[in-house]
Parts: C-alpha cells; structure tokens; sequence
C-alpha cells in the first residue's frame, strides 16, 4: 500500500491546521474526483504518519510556488516537477498524481511561499536534517531549468530564514548548485562544493565535512524524523554523490 493510500482513506487534512491542511485537503479532494475525503476516519493516524504528510505537501506546495517565481509556469519546468518525482523521488502513479494535484493548488492559492515555508520551519526547525534536506531539494528544483531566477532566490532566502539555515550550509549550497564559486565547471570543483570546502582543505578537514555531509543526508538518521517513505530514495542518491565526491578529492597517500 502507498503512502497515499493511507492518506486519502483518513482524512489526514482534517487533522492538519494552517496552509498546509488547506492544500492537503483540496489535493485529496482533486484526487477523488472533487469527492470529500472521510474526515471522521483519521483515527489511528500516527504521529510518524502526520509529519510524513506535512514534509510531502510542505515540499510540492513550496515547488509549486517557486515554478511560479517568475510570473508562469513553462513547460520545462512542468517536465521536469515530472521527472523529478517520478526519477528523483521513485514516487508511484497514485502518489505523482497526489504530488502535482498538491502542486497546482499550491501554485494557485492565495497563500504565500513565506506561509509555507514559515510553518514547515515552525514545525521541523528542530530537525536540522530535514531542514537542510528540504532546502537541498528547493534548490534542486529551482535550478531544474538550469538558472537560478531572482524570484526564486528571494524565495529560497526566505526559507532559509524561516528553517533558521545557517549561512554556510546556504552558501555552500548556493554554490553546489549555481556553479558560482567555481571558475570552471569540469574538474574537482564540483566536488569540493558539494562537501563544502575549499580546494585546500586538509585530510582531516576534508574527513569533517564528508562525515557532516553523510549526517546530513544519510537514511537511517532521517527516516525516523518523519521522511515519506518516497524521500528516501533521494536520499540515498544523494549519500552517493557525496560518497563519490569525498572519494574523488581525498588525497590516496
């Protein structure tokens, strides 16, 4: 059984205050073909399952602002919302088409991408991991067209405020992301970038930054904190890049 499953069968908006129980409710209303979900049967929800539901429809409201950052939507970046939840993510039919009805009611609300990000930050602040994993995904999304549009980084920057990001771990994301601390793109720069360092960093200091970026990411220390079970796939690619970047600059002698 899907993770959607569960969700549309119970009713989990009614259970959800805020944007984010607005959008959910909707987005099982547009999955049941305008039907009311059976608010009277999310008894038994447990709490795992309600994070989970608030990190899904807190990550497709949030895209579904920053595809509008601009003005429109174009068809790029609808293409590439559907490949990132389809590749990305490993998410089956039923819950794509849960994602991106999140997606579209998200992206026509009246509510803010502030609102958005201001209550997944009230609700996950203390989860550094998950902050940091969140914001990792708001740039993978952004930078889906390959530029980074000035709307969508006045957005980025005030999830950063909002999931209280520390500058550095910004930054450096910025950085992974956008190409803008490199002089090349070919070449170990990428790698450094996405651990975070300089190109002269030592043994050790390269060895700190692997382990925090492994913390980071890493499955088994986020999947307990309220993941959907979907997110954990692009997690573990992401271990992988980080696994193949140490690799690629830590000195062999």
């Amino acid at each position: 059984m899907s993770w959607l499953s569960g969700v549309i069968g119970g009713g989990i908006g009614a259970m959800i205050a805020g944007p984010f129980g607005a959008v959910i409710g909707a987005a099982i209303g547009a999955n049941m073909g305008g039907k009311s979900a059976h608010q009277g049967s999310h008894i038994g929800f447990s709490e795992p399952q309600r994070k989970q539901a608030l990190f899904f429809t807190a990550a497709f409201s949030m895209v579904g602002k920053l595809a509008k950052a601009d003005g429109r939507v174009c068809e790029d970046e609808i293409a590439a919302i559907h490949r990132i939840s389809q590749e990305a993510l490993g998410l089956d039919a039923q819950t794509r088409a849960f994602a991106i009805n999140v997606f579209n009611q998200a992206k026509e609300s009246n509510e803010s991408f502030a609102s958005y990000a201001q209550q997944f930050g009230e609700l996950f602040r203390q989860e550094a991991q998950l902050c940091n994993f969140m914001m990792n995904f708001l740039f993978e999304v952004a930078m889906a067209d390959g530029e980074l549009h000035p709307a969508e980084e006045a957005m980025l920057q005030q999830a950063k405020q909002a999931f209280n990001i520390h500058d550095s771990v910004y930054q450096s994301l910025h950085a992974r992301h956008t190409g803008s601390n490199a002089v090349s793109s070919v070449g170990l720069e990428k790698h450094y970038a996405l651990l975070g360092i300089s190109q002269g960093a030592s043994k050790a200091e390269i060895k700190k930054a692997y382990r925090k970026k492994v913390s980071e990411f890493h499955p088994d220390k986020i999947e307990g904190k309220g993941l959907p079970p979907e997110f954990i796939k692009f997690a573990n690619d992401k271990v992988a890049e980080i696994n193949a970047s140490y690799d690629a600059v830590m000195p062999k002698q």
